[in-house]
């Protein structure tokens, strides 16, 4: 006599559907939102408004230390971040020399983003940042706290040995270069900006943030720990992930208007521009339509599977 095959309840269906198809709707709620650059509602959070109203406070000609420690493996956040950070200190005329402490291969990583961001800039016929005269890349420092160290006690002494071409070939002391004309020491630079999605941050803040200025610009996951250190006030801003990103595109395109009232960030009144007709919406819009559908993809697997448990329970219990 054949068996008959009891039919499943729905409880049974939403705790068997097939692994594939959840990939695959997985891959199509974040593929397609990618070729969509929608603009949604932006509310920029404190920290962040406070790192846009500090570079944008920065005066031109100055220079500024950019501790670039991540690498391809979080450039969905940090490349945004480094992109963002570069167009602003290129457009205000800020000079910058880069370091990196975290890992071989970021020196290079930070090397063809800047050399991305100038050929962006020479599409536009603007002025492209020059080797020696306008950056610098001081290569990787394998010693992250003895390099902090060093910077805090003696910048020049620390960089010593690097050398850079200047616009003759010629290799020279980077102390010489027209990035540090007038910087003898960390306290004689505008700022010190990190971008890392390690702790090389909190490593770099608990050795230099009495000296100098000092902004970062971390993943999402190192974002709850860093903020407790701009918090207590020894980062003066940060980004935190791709609503950092976000945040931070988003007061390049209107800007920053702050009029001293409670409600708004940041604490310090005035007005911060922003760059109109530029490239300002890039990375950060492009992703932030996905991350929100990957969290409500996320949100709606879990409960479906909820709703599947409940349903199979009370089938046994009947």
């Amino acid at each position: 006599m054949a068996q008959v095959q009891n039919e499943k309840t729905l409880g049974e269906k939403l705790l068997s559907i097939p692994r594939g198809v959840l990939f695959f709707i997985l891959v199509l709620a974040t593929a397609i939102p990618l070729r969509c650059k929608v603009t949604i509602p932006n509310n920029p959070a404190e920290n962040s408004a406070n790192l846009y109203r500090i570079l944008m406070s920065i005066p031109e000609g100055s220079t500024v230390l950019v501790q670039s420690d991540w690498t391809n493996s979080t450039r969905g956040e940090s490349r945004g971040q480094f992109d963002a950070l570069l167009r602003i200190l290129m457009r205000r005329n800020i000079k910058f020399a880069v370091l990196s402490v975290g890992d071989p291969q970021a020196p290079q990583v930070a090397k063809d983003v800047v050399d991305a961001i100038n050929r962006e800039r020479a599409e536009k016929g603007e002025r492209q940042y020059r080797r020696w005269e306008d950056w610098l890349s001081l290569g990787l420092f394998p010693n992250a706290e003895g390099t902090g160290n060093g910077i805090a006690l003696n910048m020049s002494n620390t960089f010593a040995t690097k050398e850079e071409s200047d616009a003759s070939g010629m290799k020279r002391k980077v102390m010489l270069s027209p990035v540090f004309q007038g910087v003898e020491s960390v306290a004689d630079i505008a700022a010190y900006i990190i971008v890392t999605g390690t702790k090389s941050s909190q490593i770099a803040i608990e050795r230099l943030n009495n000296k100098v200025t000092m902004l970062a610009l971390v993943t999402g996951v190192m974002g709850p720990e860093t903020l407790t250190y701009y918090a207590s006030g020894q980062l003066k801003g940060m980004s935190a992930g791709l609503k950092g990103v976000y945040d931070l595109e988003t007061m390049m395109e209107s800007g920053l208007n702050v009029t001293g009232s409670p409600n708004q960030v940041p604490a310090v009144p005035g007005e911060y521009p922003g760059f109109p007709g530029q490239t300002n919406l890039a990375k950060g819009t492009q992703y932030i339509l996905t991350l929100h559908s990957a969290i409500f993809l996320l949100i709606a697997a879990v409960v479906i599977g909820n709703i599947g448990v409940i349903l199979s329970r009370k089938k046994g219990q009947s």
